[in-house]
């Protein structure tokens, strides 16, 4: 799982451990082996593995427990979470604090291996000993949005912000629910906790720039700019970016929402592949056009002429500039796509990426350096 969706299952983990289980007495019996004595308890919950929650009233217990608490803290230490689910889910424990501990890290490690099921499951369990903890709302919240249920999700992490106002767990699960369900004005304020409590959450930072795109463009574009230093090979975080720091040419502050429509976002993929394509190629083509044109002049020396010498020149330069003349006509393609009016300019895409500008410059040293080998040529030989 992306470690973009962890920030509450980290937290879960991290505070279940402060839910001790009550004191017991341990006897040794052999090496990997611990007998626990639990007497004259009332009311004492003991639980057993996944799907056995049980009473002890007035007896007399002994419980082998292997692996224990240190164990699955020693697995999680590793962040081997497979084997902290393995382990929690054969942990035997006693008391209302020690179930919920078990519970609500098996739900984060589930949570982290992809298993949203098991998840729900598990943080479900840990909700049932009370409402005074925010993390099982969160996880739940979360397995249910990864399982598609973002309506559920949306409930479910509402009733927990109902609960818990501050806390930025159930935050960050709730705005991205609503924001995936298009119910911005719900999802507004709570999008300020959310990213108070996660502010380099990825996820998150990319639905609350799509959410403040409309009503705070400087907003969206810290946003979608933090987004991006995160995750700098995200390419539809610097899609967004670009769109408000360097919007298109009659688009006003932003260019997002022009962007952003399905059509005009795959042409400009696909007309940015080929301009980079064609820039980074021009130098070749400045290069390989010299040669032809300097080689045709050699070859018909004899009959040559002032108009055949201007035609070898002028083949040579509309093969140098034939680079550029496509990436300009992928640029201009793709402005049909556009509304009338919004159009996307070389200066812009070049604002975009300052690479291009490399590619420009080893174009003009060719394109130069080739010109003046072929003038010179012509010039030592008429």
């Amino acid at each position: 799982m992306s470690s973009l969706s962890s920030a509450s299952s980290s937290h879960a983990l991290r505070r279940a451990a402060g839910r001790g289980a009550p004191s017991s007495i341990g006897i040794v019996a052999a090496p990997g082996v611990e007998l626990v004595f639990l007497g004259a308890v009332t009311g004492l919950l003991a639980c057993r593995g996944r799907g056995n929650l049980g009473c002890v009233r007035r007896g007399i217990v002994c419980a082998m427990t292997t692996p224990t608490f240190a164990d699955v803290d020693a697995a999680l230490a590793h962040q081997d979470y497979r084997s902290a689910l393995a382990m929690l889910e054969s942990l035997e424990v006693v008391g209302e604090d020690a179930c919920y501990r078990r519970d609500i890290q098996a739900a984060a490690c589930a949570d982290r291996l992809g298993q949203y099921p098991l998840c729900e499951e598990y943080a479900t369990r840990a909700r049932a000993y009370g409402d005074d903890m925010a993390d099982p709302f969160a996880l739940i919240a979360r397995a249910q949005r990864r399982q598609g249920l973002v309506a559920d999700a949306a409930a479910t992490a509402s009733s927990g912000m109902r609960l818990h106002p501050q806390s930025p767990e159930i935050a960050r699960e709730l705005t991205l629910s609503l924001v995936d369900l298009g119910r911005y004005e719900e999802a507004l304020p709570v999008s300020e906790i959310a990213t108070d409590g996660f502010p380099d959450d990825v996820e998150l930072l990319m639905a609350y720039g799509r959410l403040w795109a409309p009503v705070e463009p400087n907003g969206a574009q810290w946003a979608f700019g933090c987004a991006k230093v995160n995750a700098p090979d995200l390419a539809e975080a610097k899609f967004a970016y670009d769109s408000f720091a360097y919007p298109l040419k009659g688009a006003g502050r932003s260019s997002y929402s022009i962007e952003m429509e399905p059509a005009v976002a795959e042409a400009y993929r696909r007309m940015l592949k080929r301009v980079t394509f064609g820039l980074d190629k021009a130098w070749i083509f400045a290069i390989v056009g010299g040669f032809g044109a300097g080689l045709g002049y050699l070859l018909t020396l004899r009959i040559m002429t002032d108009e055949l010498a201007l035609f070898f020149f002028l083949a040579y330069a509309a093969c140098a500039l034939s680079g550029y003349a496509y990436a300009f006509l992928q640029i201009a393609l793709f402005n049909r796509t556009l509304p009338r009016g919004v159009r996307l300019t070389f200066r812009c895409l070049r604002k975009r990426f300052p690479e291009l500008g490399s590619s420009v410059m080893d174009f003009v040293r060719m394109i130069v350096l080739a010109g003046l080998i072929l003038f010179t040529l012509m010039a030592l030989t008429r």
